[in-house]
């Protein structure tokens, strides 16, 4: 299932950002940009934007891209018509390397959610995990979640345009197992949208089947995946 309209989620923003646009050249005229990843994230020989001119026929440009770019792979959402359409004839390897979620609704969890502001004492025990799970947004909101009055674990928020925000969530290591991943991640989604009428997102960048797991049993219903398509490479 594709909707319309869902948005870049943080992390594919974050490394577009990153890439750097070299000009795809006919005979001296720019007829597309293919955007090479800068090494951080993906190799910088992975495209992760392609963008046609007007009138060009984005199958034969994104071709030239891969040669004049010694590109091996290409990285792009499943709702992306122009890549997904301009890989139709090329002999490419093609494999899912993420996905996107969006929240329904919040099903009846056995446990009870208290999301609240941190203190200097949840910095100290939950602030590393809460920076690592936050570094591709760029203006993260953190609440802590707490279950049987212990902090467990963090939710995590960022706006990424007017209409969608995109939540991570992270249970502390010593509380892992017991389900409460999925009750954050319907707490924190149901007080987006009851609290501030926000539709609300999620993503992964790898397709870890606990995390889809947990993003399921707490609401949400996968949207679409992400791609990489890569050269074949022959024996």
């Amino acid at each position: 299932m594709y909707l319309d309209g869902f948005p870049e989620l943080a992390y594919a923003r974050l490394i577009r950002k990153r890439a750097r646009g070299v000009p795809i050249r006919d005979g001296g005229r720019a007829v597309a940009i293919a955007w090479m990843a800068d090494g951080t994230i993906n190799t910088a020989d992975t495209m992760v934007r392609f963008d046609v001119t007007e009138g060009e026929k984005a199958p034969r440009r994104l071709a030239d891209a891969f040669q004049q770019t010694s590109a091996l792979a290409i990285r792009f959402f499943g709702g992306d018509d122009v890549i997904r359409g301009a890989l139709k004839g090329l002999e490419l390897d093609v494999e899912a390397d993420g996905a996107a979620f969006v929240f329904r609704h919040a099903p009846p969890l056995p446990v009870k959610v208290i999301l609240r502001e941190g203190s200097m004492r949840d910095s100290l025990v939950l602030g590393e995990m809460a920076r690592e799970q936050s570094a591709a947004f760029d203006d993260p909101k953190v609440l802590i979640a707490e279950i049987n009055h212990e902090a467990v674990g963090v939710a995590i928020t960022d706006a990424i345009d007017k209409n969608w925000s995109e939540l991570r969530v992270a249970v502390h290591q010593p509380h892992r197992g017991n389900g409460y991943g999925a009750a954050i991640a319907a707490s924190a989604a149901d007080r987006l949208v009851s609290t501030e009428g926000r539709l609300v997102c999620a993503g992964i960048h790898t397709l870890d089947e606990r995390i889809r797991l947990t993003l399921e049993r707490g609401g949400f219903r996968l949207v679409d995946y992400y791609f990489t398509a890569s050269k074949k490479l022959y024996n």
